[in-house]
């Protein structure tokens, strides 16, 4: 016989088996010789056997290796044939023949004496005495485990190669060798060896050389042995555990195998996922692992009858023509899904033979299946059918478990599945999360906290949609719908409906949703698919808001402490996992649906849901709803109606029922009856399927009419055994009382299904119906009721759920996967923000951790790029909201916190200390949240909405504290304003050493504080928060922001503005308290300066004020607001209208707004107007030009409707803009100015004229429209420019406006009276000591510097402590040489006054010009405008002619209308207090009542009026005692001059008078003024000035022959009656003596007997 080794020489090669990559085992190479190792393995198992009692008599030739068995050794006959050659007797001796097993190894032994390489012996008979050994019964452990252990060592060592003779049938054998090991038992320990090497031994087939090569059934056998041992309970915790493993790594193997085999045909449809390869998978089948009678597990034998005895195979080698009838086809596909299958079915928690262990230890192997084959088990319909069936039916069943073990291992393995599976688990994966989340959502209140905003935590949903949509279904009875297949009830009955979990069970479904998170689309999938899915849950927002909420601390009181940060770091990941997309270039994969589609169909989704809410309250409303929003098409068509109610799950099953059966819904009921497809249908299957989509009402009248139609419809497909409709609507009806009659639980005594038969004889048309077809629907209704699914509360009731999901799993298609494209991430993020913003902002104001800080920060500054890239505004805004608030820099500012404050003043550089600054700087969770704020914000600016509104309150907050510059755009300087102005702190206090921190120096610091009653010094501690929140203001980069708000445009600009102006208009409401106008200094900001002058101290607070700080606040706020308008021509086209109208808001509101404001207000307003003018300058047209009229109209006429108080008040800045704004307009606008509506532009200058700083600027104003008149009384022309200023005063409005504009401004100068007539006493008296020979010590010099209206009280204090100096003789010695007589002669008779001598004439001229030290003038700038003001006004009389003429006006007018106004206010100023003023005017009113213009242009006598309205009243004004007393002294005088103007211009009019017929009226009124003026005052000496006045006037009119003797006027009636009435008149106040001496006196005289009344009063005006 050959040797093997001739064997595998001359044997047929094997068959071509194709390569495959393998993962081998640890191997290593051999330092000798394999053929001696396969000998020693050979020695070492003989030399154990024989020292078994069993085989301690056999041969030598066992040891020497000759012996051989009859059947292996061929040359047995001749070894015989050579001892008889010998002549020897043979006898018979003990060989290894009778040893089956010690001869394998000694004809092993044999053949591999004649092999010279080990690689050419055959692999069979290699094997061959080693797997005798493993399969034999009577081997004990050792032995076998030795056996077991040589052959580990060929594959280890390589002896085995893929080249080896016959190796796939080799691998065959051992592979049977091993799973059918028997070995006798003996110590526990040894015998578990024994399986750990069958284990090991396994892994080195499978995993090392020669593992392809097995065949399907070789691998089912080692899989099943492998579980068998895991699955053993009598088995150590050790070996079943290491049993596992070696499943796992063999598994391992196997399915990562799978990746290499071609996906099978036809795999996208059902069928081909049940019959798939139906001849390669039946014939392999597995047996599941026992776990009490391991029948086919490999173990000891023992006589022990609770141990399994164990049959073994047949060990002899394969004869060689068996070795070509074996299938040397490997192992794949049906060996794999055997094997998974068989882990599947260890699942079933129905199954009691299956322990939780079994489960646990089947779930960690399907883990490792899955997790290696990833979506390989997807593209093979066998796998896949396992997978999305049974695998995931008995998952989702173990979750209701309480073992944790059970629950953690099935929440892994389920999101290993939708890791690897997601696209075909669509429906499955809808149901795992809806339970998931229903269990985990908290639906109890998030806490409230001290110190934490509620607004934090808003948009975090109380309770999930879910949850919300399974509540209504339960309280209405229906469905759950297709977006939750297992109805709630159901959920609720089998336990998979969420409820109470333990917090261990929480946690670990917490731990599972956050794996599932870190899938990078794994949240954009659910968006996609689920929440923009008309008929799925909105399962992204519901999973975004129970991560929410369950990061919030209190959570863990309802779970364990690692469940808030694990949602925390789920909720971080995944807007981690949206940032890193934002750069991931936008693609639109195939067949996905876009954006658009996404966003109706999300749209549609919150219709439907709406309109099926209201159907189930009210069917006719909620159809209405959607006939409304195009839902449903037609109220009127019933099959739009029906097409609706049967394919949205959403409706109430129970009221659907009850609808369709109305009489008057027929046509609906009949149009979705006939919408079913009832074809090869029994008659009970299709009453299934039609009352799965509705209950059936109670009422019979309603359960007919919807058989009835069941039994038309169903009548139509032709069934062969129902005769017509007649008989379906019996057969239905009594399908229905079956139904009841079998299944309610009242009714004892079943139908039968003989009584059954019997009930239905003769119904189909007069037959019987087949009775194999009754005894069908009759044992199908037994069998299984006819029940909506969710009244089902049995095991039953969740299979035909689960088939129901099934079957919507083939319609519902694939699950769209965007693992490649970001198109989605935008919608999804706005639909999700909410509460992740919430959760981030409430966990940053919480926490305490650094390293939670920041990661909070990356949230917030992810969410900020998020939000910024898909310019989604208002998770921006929410943002900057939170963070705001966390800041605490958002409080309504204080209007005492800046007068509570201390500024601290070192080596010039000065820090203030506020509450708010101190307080701020000890909050370092404060200071990271404003410094993540304005980070969020700079760079996002043109994206910021309602955000505006919280950074303006922290802009103020700082500016109101000193923490910022109040200068915050170049455009501040363009408004020509002064630098907006702060509050002082209420202590100032200067540190010399700044270094100076010593015990004593706190002490005393803290001691002069309290002792001045103010606060104590800031401590050291208070000045280093205080520098740590200057530090982080500035580190915000404040004008960067500004800088990059300058370039926005105006449609990005507007919010911001909005949030000014509501800002500002708050400001002014907030303002608490009115009366402390009077105690706030205007002075300081209306000077320009950069703070008010409040009550403070240096080192200790002297006087202590609230003044209020909401004027620079509210300043702050507006002229923000104005520099973004004035940013460019678009913002101030845009946002100029809102600006403008809160301007004019505030203007209309000034009596509760600060003085201050409204000047600058106004002072805005005119810059804008300055815009406006410059844009139409650069391009005019007569829109613009309309447009600057009307805002010219808006400024003033706001402006003017200011209480003059208050307009007073802000006067400079106001009169400053005007001026600025006037001088910078073109002629044409500047005639528009002046031409504003109800003369606004004057009254506003009018009512700024009260205020001294204003009135210089206003004059300028008026300089500049009317022009300086020169000493001639004619207005200056200094340029050709300046010739057309008078065309200005274009109409009598602005002639009136402008004359009493210079009428102001001369009553104004009244004010230098009290000087005068201090002067004149004090003139007296210093002339006096002028001439005095001891001249007066002074120290007036103090007097002279003081302000006009400071310490002393103004002009009267300063004259009054200049009277109460004391003077005294100053002598001093003479410079130079000569002796002390003549020094003292030379300094006599004059006078050191401020330190220099002056002569007593010195002294008078001094005195004279007002330059005398303490008589220096008040008011001189008053007074000086007052006298140039009189001018102006006197010079129009120039003008008047030419202006009567270029406006055409009738003479009758042009008195009313010019001269009027310029003789008005001529006769004002006459009576003014001011001598000076008063003497210029009196001079210009003579001047002009004299001048020629005056009456050259009217031939009637309108001019006569210039008696009865200048000269009587001014004659009467004077007469007034107030007048008098004004100026005691100097009125005299002005009575005087009165009454020879009123001779002179009588006379000076006498001629043209004396054609007139009021001639004699008017000469008696002069004769009655002169009658008052005589008997006025006797101190005046008037009496005496106005007989001579008198007889000039009668002089000339006797000269003129006005005024003639009777006898010389007889028959002129009108002489006659002139001298008489003058007689009775000059007798009634002259004296006879002076009447005697009047021209054309006649002595003894007596005028007539008529004796007119004497004069009181002023006299009637003459009309004219």
């Amino acid at each position: 016989m050959e040797s093997p080794a001739a064997k595998a020489t001359t044997a047929q090669p094997p068959p071509s088996i194709p390569p495959r990559s393998s993962s081998l085992t640890q191997s290593c190479s051999i330092s000798i010789n394999p053929i001696s190792l396969v000998i020693n393995e050979c020695i070492t198992i003989t030399s154990a056997m024989r020292k078994n009692a069993r085989w301690a008599q056999s041969g030598v030739s066992a040891i020497l290796g000759t012996g051989s068995s009859p059947d292996t050794s061929p040359d047995a006959g001749e070894d015989i044939s050579l001892i008889s050659r010998l002549g020897l007797r043979t006898k018979r001796t003990r060989t290894t023949q009778d040893n089956p097993l010690m001869a394998g190894f000694s004809k092993l032994r044999v053949d591999l004496a004649e092999c010279r390489d080990i690689s050419t012996f055959d692999t069979v008979s290699l094997f061959h005495p080693f797997l005798q050994v493993i399969r034999s019964s009577s081997i004990t452990g050792p032995i076998t485990s030795l056996a077991l252990n040589a052959i580990t060592k060929f594959f280890s060592y390589r002896i085995i190669s893929l080249s080896s003779p016959r190796l796939p049938l080799a691998m065959q054998l051992l592979s049977s060798a091993i799973t059918h090991c028997r070995f006798e038992a003996s110590d526990s320990s040894q015998d578990e060896v024994v399986l750990l090497r069958i284990l090991r031994l396994m892994e080195c087939m499978m995993c090392g050389i020669g593992g392809d090569l097995l065949s399907d059934e070789s691998v089912c056998e080692m899989m099943e042995t492998g579980l068998s041992m895991c699955c053993q309970m009598r088995l150590s915790e050790m070996l079943r555990r290491s049993a596992e493993m070696s499943m796992v790594t063999m598994c391992q193997r196997a399915f990562e195998l799978l990746k290499q085999i071609e996906p099978e045909a036809n795999s996208s449809t059902l069928e081909a996922m049940t019959s798939t390869s139906s001849g390669n998978i039946g014939s392999v089948q597995m047996g599941e692992p026992a776990t009490a009678e391991p029948n086919s597990t490999p173990g000891p034998e023992s006589p022990n009858p609770s141990t399994s005895e164990f049959t073994p195979t047949a060990g002899q080698e394969p004869a060689d023509n068996a070795y070509s009838s074996v299938d040397l086809k490997p192992y794949g596909l049906p060996s794999i899904r055997e094997l998974l299958r068989v882990l599947i079915s260890l699942l079933d928690p129905h199954d009691r033979q299956h322990t939780d262990t079994m489960r646990v230890m089947a779930l960690r192997i399907i883990d490792v299946a899955f997790e290696v084959s990833g979506l390989t088990i997807a593209t093979h319909a066998s796998l896949r059918s396992l997978a999305v069936d049974d695998l995931c039916r008995h998952l989702f069943q173990l979750l209701r478990y309480d073992s944790p073990q059970i629950l953690q291992t099935s929440l892994r393995v389920s999101s290993t599945i939708l890791h690897t599976m997601r696209p075909h688990l669509k429906l499955q994966q809808e149901l795992l999360l809806s339970y998931m989340i229903s269990c985990l959502h908290l639906l109890v209140d998030i806490p409230k906290e001290p110190g934490i905003d509620p607004i934090l935590y808003e948009g975090v949903p109380l309770m999930p949609k879910v949850l919300l949509r399974s509540s209504s279904s339960v309280t209405t009875g229906s469905s759950s719908g297709t977006s939750t297949p297992v109805p709630v009830k159901e959920r609720q009955r089998l336990g998979m409906e969420g409820g109470q979990r333990g917090p261990d069970a929480r946690e670990t479904m917490v731990e599972c949703l956050s794996g599932l998170t870190r899938i990078p689309s794994f949240m954009v999938d659910l968006f996609v698919n689920y929440d923009c899915d008309v008929d799925r849950a909105d399962l992204c927002e519901d999973l975004i808001g129970l991560l929410s909420r369950n990061a919030f601390p209190d959570a863990a009181a309802w779970s364990t402490p690692n469940v808030p940060p694990l949602c925390l770091d789920a909720l971080l990941s995944y807007v981690s996992f949206l940032a890193d997309r934002l750069d991931m270039p936008p693609k639109v994969k195939p067949n996905y649906p876009t954006v658009k589609q996404l966003m109706e169909q999300r749209d549609k989704k919150q219709l439907i849901i709406q309109g099926t809410s209201k159907f189930n309250d009210d069917p006719k409303k909620g159809i209405q709803f959607l006939v409304e929003y195009g839902i449903i098409d037609d109220a009127s068509n019933p099959k739009s109606i029906s097409r609706f109610l049967r394919d949205t799950s959403r409706i109430s099953k129970k009221l659907l029922g009850e609808f369709l059966a109305k009489p008057s819904n027929k046509d609906i009921l009949d149009c979705f009856i006939d919408s079913f497809d009832f074809t090869d249908k029994r008659i009970d299957t299709g009453l299934r399927v039609l009352l799965e989509s509705f209950r059936l009402p109670g009422e019979a009248q309603q359960i007919e009419r919807i058989v009835e139609k069941f039994s038309e419809r169903y009548c139509e497909f032709g069934p062969k055994e129902v005769a017509n409709k007649d008989a379906a609507f019996v057969l239905s009806f009594s399908v229905i009382m079956l139904n009841t009659d079998l299944h309610n639980p009242q009714v004892r005594n079943r139908m039968t299904l003989e009584q059954y038969k019997h009930n239905l004889r003769k119904v189909n048309d007069n037959e019987d119906f087949i009775p194999e077809y009754l005894e069908a629907i009759y044992n199908a209704i037994k069998n299984q009721e006819i029940i909506m699914p969710e009244e089902h509360n049995n095991q039953a009731g969740f299979d035909y759920a689960w088939k129901e999901l099934l079957q919507k799993a083939n319609s519902s298609g694939e699950l769209f996967v965007c693992d490649d494209t970001s198109i989605y991430d935008a919608e999804m993020f706005r639909a999700t923000w909410k509460p992740v913003v919430a959760t981030l902002a409430y966990v940053f104001t919480s926490a305490t951790d650094d390293m939670v800080f920041m990661r909070v920060i990356t949230g917030f500054d992810h969410c900020a790029r998020i939000a910024t890239r898909y310019n989604i505004s208002d998770a921006l805004d929410h943002i900057i909201l939170c963070l705001s608030k966390i800041s605490t820099l958002t409080a309504e500012p204080s209007a005492t916190s800046s007068a509570d404050s201390t500024e601290i003043q070192v080596d010039g550089s000065s820090i203030t200390v506020s509450d708010l600054s101190v307080r701020f700087g000890k909050n370092y969770k404060a200071q990271l949240a404003t410094v993540v704020l304005f980070r969020v914000v700079r760079g996002n600016e043109y994206l910021v909405r309602s955000g505006w509104r919280e950074i303006i309150h922290i802009w103020l907050n700082l500016f109101a504290n000193s923490l910022i510059s109040p200068y915050f755009s170049e455009l501040q300087d363009k408004l020509d304003v002064p630098a907006i102005p702060m509050v002082t702190p209420g202590n100032v206090i200067k540190r010399n050493d700044p270094k100076d921190s010593s015990i004593f120096s706190t002490l005393s610091s803290y001691l002069s504080s309290y002792a001045v009653d103010g606060p104590p010094e800031p401590s050291d501690e208070e000045l280093e928060s205080t520098l740590c929140t200057v530090d982080c203001v500035n580190s915000c980069n404040l004008s960067e922001i500004f800088d990059n708000i300058s370039a926005l445009d105006s449609g990005k600009v507007q919010y911001m503005l909005q949030s000014l102006l509501e800002e500002a208009m708050l400001l002014q409401q907030r303002r608490p308290f009115l009366s402390l106008r009077n105690e706030f200094n205007n002075d300081a900001l209306i000077g320009g300066q950069s703070k008010l002058l409040s009550t403070s101290s240096v080192n200790g607070s002297v006087e202590k004020q609230n003044l209020p700080s909401f004027a620079p606040l509210s300043i702050y706020v507006l002229e923000m607001a104005t520099c973004l308008v004035l940013k460019d021509s678009e913002c101030l086209a845009m946002l100029r209208p809102k600006l403008m109208a809160t301007f004019v808001a505030i203007l209309r509101n000034a009596g509760n707004v600060y003085p201050v404001v409204i000047g600058r207000v106004v002072c805005y307003m005119l810059a804008i107007l300055r815009r406006v003018i410059d844009e139409y300058t650069t391009s005019p047209s007569e829109e613009k030009l309309a447009d600057i009229k009307k805002l010219v109209g808006e400024i003033f006429l706001s402006a003017a409707s200011v209480d003059n108080d208050i307009l007073k008040e802000s006067g400079p800045i106001s009169a400053t803009g005007i001026v600025y704004c006037f001088r910078s307009c073109p002629e044409n606008i500047k005639m528009i100015l002046l031409d504003a509506p109800e003369q606004a532009f004057w009254k506003a200058l009018e009512s700024l004229l009260e205020n001294p700083e204003a009135a210089s600027v206003i004059f300028e104003v008026v300089e500049e429209i009317t022009g300086i008149p020169d000493s001639d009384g004619e207005f200056q022309v200094k340029n050709e420019k300046d010739s057309t200023k008078l065309r200005l005063i274009h109409n009598s409005a602005n002639f009136q406006a402008v004359i009493d504009l210079l009428g102001a401004f001369a009553s104004a100068g009244s004010v230098g009276s009290e000087w005068e007539q201090r002067h004149d006493r004090r003139s007296g008296s210093i002339r006096r000591l002028g001439r005095s020979s001891t001249p007066p010590i002074t120290n007036l010099a103090a007097s002279a510097n003081l302000n006009s209206r400071g310490e002393s009280g103004g002009p009267r204090g300063v004259l009054e402590s200049a009277d109460r100096r004391n003077y005294s003789t100053m002598k001093g010695s003479a410079s130079g040489t000569g002796n002390k007589h003549a020094s003292e002669e030379s300094w006599r008779g004059s006078t050191v006054i401020n330190g220099k001598r002056m002569t007593a004439a010195e002294v008078n001229a001094a005195v004279a010009a007002g330059t005398y030290p303490g008589m220096q003038r008040p008011y001189a700038d008053v007074v000086e405008r007052a006298v140039k003001a009189v001018k102006m006004i006197n010079a129009f009389r120039s003008q008047v002619t030419d202006l009567i003429t270029e406006l055409k006006l009738e003479r009758n007018n042009g008195w009313t209308t010019f001269w009027f106004p310029v003789l008005d206010g001529l006769l004002l100023q006459c009576l003014n207090a001011c001598r000076e003023v008063r003497q210029q005017a009196f001079g210009s009113l003579q001047r002009t009542l004299l001048s020629p213009e005056l009456s050259a242009t009217y031939d009637d006598f309108e001019w006569t009026a210039i008696f009865g309205t200048v000269l009587f009243p001014l004659i009467a004004g004077l007469l007034r005692p107030e007048v008098y007393q004004s100026d005691p002294r100097g009125m005299g005088e002005t009575r005087l001059q009165a009454s020879s103007l009123l001779c002179k211009v009588f006379l000076y009019y006498l001629e043209r008078l004396s054609g007139w017929e009021g001639m004699l009226d008017l000469w008696l009124q002069i004769l009655d003024m002169m009658d008052r003026l005589m008997n006025s005052s006797p101190r005046d000496n008037l009496e005496e000035a106005v007989a001579e006045s008198l007889k000039n006037v009668l002089l000339v009119m006797s000269s003129s022959g006005y005024l003639v003797q009777p006898a010389k006027a007889q028959g002129d009636n009108k002489r006659l009656e002139l001298w008489d009435q003058t007689w009775k008149r000059l007798q009634r106040f002259l004296p006879p003596a002076t009447l005697d001496s009047l021209p054309g006196s006649l002595p003894g005289y007596s005028p007539g007997a008529v004796d007119l009344p004497a004069a009181e009063g002023s006299p009637e005006p003459v009309e004219g």
